[in-house]
């Protein structure tokens, strides 16, 4: 299989948000699920203890002043610059802190039969999920996982690397500038991604009896603010989760699957 039939994995690790063994993870699971042969891109400026088989690219340089990275997440943007993959090369984009559920094969399948840039719609918060009519708003994309073709969505680095912060913040963070820049903006099928705390955990007091199940259905659980996949591995009696949503137990399946894929050595 030739470099662009290959589809490319990619993802990033930058500054101290989450250390190596995230991606690792990411990477042994993915390997370990994904029928389909592939490339795991990781653009970073530290490749130091990621695993073997894991490519590195230095992150491709924009404008903004590394301090305001985090307000948004905006190094994400530079995956659409020209020279990371051939084009033509179906690619998807994940966030270190997600679980993979299963093979992600028929993503692939859809990315070449459709072409376009294949994102998840934002899921909304339970008030505006049982009272669309009082507390709704617009509802843009969430770029947890992101497909595109290499080559296709150039435009969206173009347009934001000579860009300060203060010139994009009226976008709020990448995914509303994807949101917006896309050309031929599609998402993923309902239920193929899932978000842990929006579609998984229960309020209270109902998440005090009710199991978090596996999803039996989905590819991907992403994983977005709090918790963190690592948090609810731990336990019993530790507490994670926010005011509403929260536990104080491991979710066993995911704890499962962060000891299969982990390694001591992970940083």
């Amino acid at each position: 299989m030739d470099e662009v039939q290959r589809p490319v994995f990619l993802c990033f690790k930058w500054g101290k948000g989450y250390p190596c063994k995230y991606t690792n993870i990411l990477f042994r699971a993915l390997s370990d699920l994904v029928t389909t042969p592939f490339r795991f891109i990781c653009l970073t400026d530290d490749p130091v203890g990621l695993a073997k088989g894991i490519e590195t690219q230095p992150i491709p340089p924009f404008r903004m002043d590394q301090s305001d990275w985090h307000k948004g997440m905006w190094p994400k943007l530079s995956a659409f610059a020209p020279g990371i993959a051939a084009p033509g090369t179906p690619v998807i984009m994940m966030d270190v802190d997600v679980v993979v559920l299963r093979d992600l094969t028929p993503m692939i399948d859809r990315l070449r039969a459709q072409g376009g840039l294949h994102i998840m719609r934002e899921i909304p918060d339970t008030l505006p999920r049982l009272f669309p009519s009082i507390f709704g708003k617009p509802l843009l994309s969430n770029s947890s996982v992101v497909g595109f073709i290499a080559g296709t969505q150039n435009h969206i680095f173009e347009t934001f690397h000579d860009k300060t912060y203060a010139e994009v913040q009226e976008l709020n963070n990448d995914q509303d500038y994807i949101h917006h820049h896309a050309n031929d903006r599609q998402c993923w099928p309902e239920g193929w991604i899932l978000s842990f705390k929006k579609s998984l955990v229960f309020h209270f007091p109902v998440n005090l009896v009710r199991p978090i199940r596996r999803p039996e259905n989905s590819y991907v659980v992403i994983f977005h603010g709090t918790p963190n996949p690592e948090d609810v591995t731990k336990g019993p009696f530790k507490r994670w989760g926010t005011p509403e949503k929260f536990g104080f137990f491991p979710v066993k399946w995911i704890k499962d699957y962060w000891a299969r894929y982990s390694r001591d050595t992970d940083r």
